[in-house]
């Protein structure tokens, strides 16, 4: 959806080290959102929030830190609503739900589908799919120049600003800023979730040993598409599953990297960082999808 922001957005929320120092390594590849058995529906928003932060673990934390913890999923999922101030709260009969600006975005147990749909309401993009939101509030925005000489003198002069987004390589675009004492930069590279499902599901097919297993469903993807041939040679169960993960619907298209430092040195560092960040987590989401579609798989 392409949008030009009517309204001035807020400042955003600077988060440090925020996110919970606890880590385990998930149990599934991926997680299904139905996973709900706690009364608060914590299973489902560590699910959630699984999709940019896969070794996550909520147990134990508090609504600072599980909001926190959702503060950095949205710096993953790249949604441009970094202006925003997300929150979990705690409502009526204990269940937890996710809030935007004080907005009631939905409840943790609601499906992904739905809490996708109403984070979309708030978006604003431009035609290359990137935010037109500003992360600060109107008249800090700058046009990066070539070379360093700008950016030195941003970096170091200590004053508010953010750029606008500059194209990188890869199909990657850039943008920094600096609010505070929080410097940062942002890369940001759309994905596709139905996208990213049809290349783990090709990557399966690739990776089967069997050549004319390999074959045979091939063939079947002329017919039905190559995610209906992957789910035909195993269970169906699985098409289900798909259905329901947050990862269908909530995908890592971004990655924010933070310093307190004021010199033009650790802004490259930052954005080698975010770089690699990206590359290496888009990659990341890949191969767990192709692990959950690749299990009971024949001939791998």
């Amino acid at each position: 959806m392409s949008a030009t922001p009517s309204a001035k957005p807020k400042a955003a929320s600077t988060v440090r080290d925020t996110a919970p120092k606890e880590a385990a390594t998930a149990k599934s590849p991926v997680e299904s959102s139905s996973a709900t058995s706690a009364p608060d529906g914590r299973p489902a928003l560590q699910a959630l929030l699984r999709t940019a932060l896969p070794d996550l673990v909520l147990e134990g934390q508090g609504l600072t830190g599980l909001s926190a913890a959702l503060t950095q999923a949205h710096e993953a999922w790249g949604l441009g609503l970094r202006h925003v101030v997300h929150e979990v709260r705690q409502e009526d009969g204990g269940a937890l739900a996710l809030y935007a600006d004080g907005a009631r975005v939905g409840g943790v147990q609601d499906s992904p589908e739905q809490l996708a749909a109403t984070y979309a309401t708030m978006q604003a993009q431009d035609e290359d799919g990137r935010s037109a939101w500003a992360v600060l509030p109107e008249g800090h925005r700058v046009k990066l120049e070539g070379g360093t000489r700008q950016v030195r003198v941003l970096v170091e002069d200590g004053r508010d600003f953010e750029s606008h987004w500059a194209a990188h390589t890869g199909g990657i675009s850039i943008r920094t800023g600096r609010q505070g004492e929080d410097l940062w930069v942002e890369v940001f590279r759309a994905v596709d979730g139905r996208n990213l499902v049809q290349d783990a599901a090709w990557e399966v097919v690739e990776r089967i040993k069997d050549r004319a297993l390999r074959r045979e469903l091939q063939r079947r993807a002329e017919e039905r598409g190559i995610l209906g041939a992957v789910l035909s040679a195993r269970s169906e169960s699985i098409g289900a599953v798909l259905k329901q993960s947050p990862s269908l619907h909530f995908t890592i298209n971004a990655a924010v990297m933070h310093t307190r430092e004021r010199s033009l040195e650790a802004w490259r560092t930052l954005q080698k960082e975010a770089l690699a960040t990206l590359e290496s987590a888009q990659a990341a989401q890949i191969n767990r999808l192709v692990a959950l579609l690749g299990s009971n798989t024949p001939g791998r």
